[in-house]
């Protein structure tokens, strides 16, 4: 029995728009690959139809694809990770009664009974709830928040119990589709560790290259219908193609010049003396055996749109000031005290911290969403805030396209020509301007909720969570962006490399205050890779000790 997949001539295609073409999936067991590729290329539909068996993959593969959040229910959050163990143990030893009883001459059924019994070993129920505990652990859930039940937590932490879950099942592909986007920084790199150990097939689609470097094996890009396979890391990935490309141009351009050369040859001696005549002769059968073997094809870079935010103009400092303030959603949720300090034009600050400590919080006070229990947060009285969430493609009316929704949501103002331009800033161009949003892809609604944000011209970029859903080269031109903007940035990411290409200060949220890091991001992710395994460390001496 083969723990190998490969299937060849696979096409697949979603609202009539071929996504890929007679191209190869191939995934080995034991290796983490990472899938890429531009927004919209198909990579989301990919992993859907694998995991709905829409290609012809065998029974034997036990796949689970993390899509949604767990269900709001009475159930504790670690029971719902660990609710359907017994239904798969049950079926599991169904199937191995089952391939027992079959007669089996040339001994393959013993490799697929084997292979169950090592599925019923993970499964163990006796080791069950400790398992479970530290995944979500591992996640951000402590003692108290395990037992609380599912429907108490927001969406983003019952996604987290969702991608528990898949973690604690360990099936034999585990498909993740952006699984850091609802995470912090510190969850971040405890998952980097996790799945750097899975040794069965792992695919997943990422926008961080700290996070595809740190995890992955093999790099799957999906470009021009096709599907490319690359040994090692992303860097690896970068570095190998960009040689491939550059001899893959070199070939081009000697067959080119080949070419040329037997095809002027032939247009000037083709009727020429007999001995010459021979010659072109000769040089058109050569031309044919090079055509018919297939000629190198000229490298085309991917079309990548930069973005850009217009120069707000300047306004004295400082434009926001929070002076004394406290915050609370209650009276027993104090979120901050006596925060005291300023922001400016010039600043390009990254907030850092554990969830639930407070970062979008702080954002929402900085666009007065939230009020101040005490104290005041003074901003110029000109200042123009952009604030980017997670949320915002929510907003967006589906029905309509994205220059439908620009001209709505900006009447009278600069045309339609003029919208159409504003858009294609931030790469909605050609058709996608006129196709209804609900069939773009979430990267692509991004990218027009960017485009309604910069309208405004804002003097303060308050980013939290920009990169999710885009493409990595997206990424980068938003980092590019905001390097030439000339206002000021606010930012809250868990992607490691954005915040080191963009941000002058690390701000900490943590215990009801904000301090500055002393260091730069990289110097703090070292800081929590040696927490973590302080933490683990100390939960394993606990454990040894209580089982005394």
């Amino acid at each position: 029995m083969s723990r190998d997949l490969k299937i060849d001539n696979f096409s697949l295609s979603l609202h009539g728009v071929e996504l890929l073409k007679d191209t190869s999936i191939e995934l080995n067991y034991g290796r983490r690959y990472g899938l890429i590729g531009l927004n919209g290329s198909g990579k989301s539909t990919l992993l859907d139809c694998i995991a709905e068996r829409e290609v012809p993959i065998p029974p034997h593969f036990d796949i689970y694809h993390l899509r949604r959040e767990i269900e709001a229910s009475d159930k504790s959050a670690v029971e719902a990770v660990m609710e359907d163990i017994e239904e798969r143990r049950l079926a599991l030893e169904a199937e191995a009664e089952e391939l027992a009883g079959m007669d089996d001459p040339s001994g393959s059924l013993a490799d697929n009974i084997s292979s169950i019994y090592e599925r019923l070993d993970e499964l163990d129920s006796a080791t069950a709830v400790t398992r479970a505990s530290e995944i979500l652990w591992g996640l951000g859930f402590d003692a108290q928040m395990q037992k609380k039940p599912t429907r108490e937590f927001s969406g983003g932490w019952r996604m987290r119990i969702s991608l528990a879950k898949a973690l604690f099942m360990k099936p034999n592909m585990l498909l993740l589709d952006e699984p850091t986007n609802h995470l912090d920084l510190e969850a971040c790199v405890w998952l980097e560790n996790f799945l750097r150990k899975y040794t069965k097939i792992l695919l997943l689609v990422s926008h961080s290259q700290d996070f595809l470097n740190n995890v992955c094996t093999n790099i799957i890009l999906l470009r021009q219908q096709r599907l490319s396979y690359w040994s090692g890391d992303y860097d690896t990935y970068v570095e190998t193609r960009l040689q491939v490309e550059e001899n893959q141009m070199k070939q081009y351009h000697w067959e080119q010049d080949q070419i040329a050369h037997m095809k002027e040859y032939i247009a000037r001696f083709g009727h020429g003396s007999a001995k010459l005549a021979a010659q072109a002769k000769s040089k058109e059968k050569t031309l044919a055996r090079m055509q018919e073997g297939g000629l190198t094809e000229k490298v085309v870079a991917d079309k990548v749109h930069s973005l850009g935010f217009a120069d707000p103009g300047k306004l004295p400092p400082p434009v926001m000031q929070f002076v004394q303030v406290d915050a609370a959603y209650d009276e027993k949720r104090t979120i901050f005290r006596k925060l005291d300090f300023g922001v400016d034009l010039d600043s390009r600050i990254a907030l850092v911290g554990p969830n639930g400590a407070g970062k979008s919080t702080l954002l929402k006070l900085m666009t007065g969403t939230l009020a101040p229990t005490d104290g005041m947060v003074k901003r110029h009285q000109h200042l123009r805030i952009g604030w980017y969430h997670q949320h915002l493609t929510d907003t967006l009316d589906m029905s309509l396209s994205p220059l439908e929704f620009m001209l709505k949501s900006f009447p009278n103002t600069c045309g339609e020509m003029g919208m159409r331009r504003i858009l294609g800033v931030f790469g909605v161009s050609g058709p996608s301007q006129m196709a209804r949003m609900e069939v773009m892809s979430d990267g692509q609604k991004s990218r027009v909720v960017f485009a309604h944000l910069a309208f405004r011209e804002p003097h303060l970029l308050l980013l939290d969570e920009p990169t999710n859903h885009l493409d990595m080269e997206t990424i980068d031109a938003l980092a590019d962006a905001i390097n030439h903007f000339a206002g000021g940035l606010v930012l809250v990411s868990h992607d490691f490399r954005l915040i080191n290409q963009v941000a002058k200060e690390i701000w900490e949220v943590k215990d009801k205050t904000v301090r500055r890091w002393t260091g730069d991001i990289l110097s703090y992710k070292k800081m929590l890779v040696a927490h973590q395994e302080a933490e683990r460390e100390k939960r394993a001496k606990e454990s040894r000790q209580g089982g005394k």
